[in-house]
């Protein structure tokens, strides 16, 4: 009986260090938090908040899943320049807030935007010596010391996968950084990780131009996570699948990654379905309510308008192939943050410290009469 029953331990303790498909992998990303720590003040539907992301992930872990959590920056601070005053203090009270949450709730790699330096470099080194995750960047250097301010890259080992994951930032103006070409350093940084790596992740604080720019790059990258833009993904493209999870921390992004050969790339599963039902919606469009209509017969002699067909048909036929061929699937889940997601207890008493602190510095920055008003 005793044999047995260390039998069915040692077996309940293998079990449970194996909490996730080898071949599965979850990803959790936000983007443009924007230094929000509770959820949005809209009546009607309040969105958001630190403890409602904690209860999230700590329910995926529950699930048997192991998320790998990113941030890919403009995390701390809603602008690039921040008044003076009250308001600046309150922001680096809410930023302490958001580390010492993300410190309980978990974070792989932050790789910081134009924001994440409203409050000055010194300020946001005081973050990173506060933080228990890692800070990345590739191309953001200090112009005092002319030295990378980050490490560059960072490589997770999941289960049986090598991710590489690298934070990178478009030019922006700063007194104390400078940032590199954004090209030049990815570029040997994927160098220096290459034969290392299995699927290589890239946390890019992004102009439209660079992002585009990119595309035309041939580039060893499966996934680019972007900030600076305010667009919600339905799907994350045609070039390398690109997702915005911004919209200041309403919305958490989960990624479901299934990987049956790593030498395959990553097929994006919502972009080819997308494309489907969007191309077959404008035919349908062009029939004028005749669903058994040929738009080559319909539309004879307009050699433009076939052309564009031709496209469309090709596009179809382009999605149809990607969804067949899959080896590698990428699909997501846009999860609303709503008031149906309860607040996790231990994340919640960080905000309401944080609250506190914040109350106490308005009062204490008040004129007194208007103290005593108050």
């Amino acid at each position: 009986m005793y044999k047995i029953l260390t039998i069915l331990l040692l077996f309940q303790f293998i079990y449970s260090q194996n909490i996730q498909d080898n071949n599965k992998i979850t990803l959790i990303v936000t983007t443009n938090v924007h230094g929000e720590i509770e959820p949005c003040g809209w009546p009607k539907k309040p969105l958001g908040g630190l403890a409602r992301k904690a209860t999230i992930i700590s329910e995926l872990i529950d699930e048997r899943i192991d998320p790998i959590i990113f941030d890919a920056g403009n995390l701390f601070f809603k602008k690039n320049i921040l008044d003076p005053g009250i308001a600046l203090e309150t922001a680096k009270i809410q930023a302490e807030v958001i580390v010492d949450s993300f410190n309980k709730i978990g974070c792989e790699a932050f790789s910081p935007g134009e924001n994440d330096f409203a409050a000055g470099l010194n300020f946001l080194n005081t973050l990173y010596s506060r933080s228990n995750f890692d800070y990345i960047s590739c191309n953001i250097y200090n112009k005092s010391t002319n030295k990378p301010l980050f490490a560059p890259y960072k490589i997770i080992n999941y289960y049986n996968c090598k991710i590489g994951v690298i934070g990178l930032a478009s030019f922006f103006e700063s007194k104390e950084v400078k940032i590199l070409d954004p090209f030049e350093m990815l570029n040997k940084t994927l160098e220096s990780i290459k034969g290392k790596t299995d699927f290589n992740i890239l946390l890019f604080n992004a102009n439209d131009q660079d992002l585009l720019s990119l595309y035309n790059h041939d580039l060893n990258i499966d996934i680019i996570m972007r900030s600076g833009s305010r667009t919600k993904s339905n799907d994350g493209g045609n070039d390398i699948p690109t997702f915005s999870a911004g919209d200041r921390g309403k919305y958490l992004y989960k990624f479901n990654l299934e990987i049956e050969d790593k030498d395959y790339p990553l097929v994006d599963i919502g972009w080819c379905n997308n494309t489907i039902n969007r191309i077959n919606n404008r035919l349908s469009k062009m029939k004028k309510g005749d669903l058994n209509a040929d738009l080559n017969i319909l539309y004879k002699g307009d050699e433009a308008t076939l052309r564009r067909i031709d496209n469309y048909n090709y596009q179809i036929e382009k999605a149809n192939n990607s969804l067949s061929n899959a080896i590698n699937r990428l699909t997501f889940d846009k999860i609303e943050m709503n008031k149906g997601i309860f607040d996790k207890p231990s994340i919640l008493k960080i905000v309401d410290r944080g609250n506190h602190r914040i109350n106490d510095l308005q009062g204490d920055l008040l004129p007194p009469i208007l103290q005593i008003k108050n």
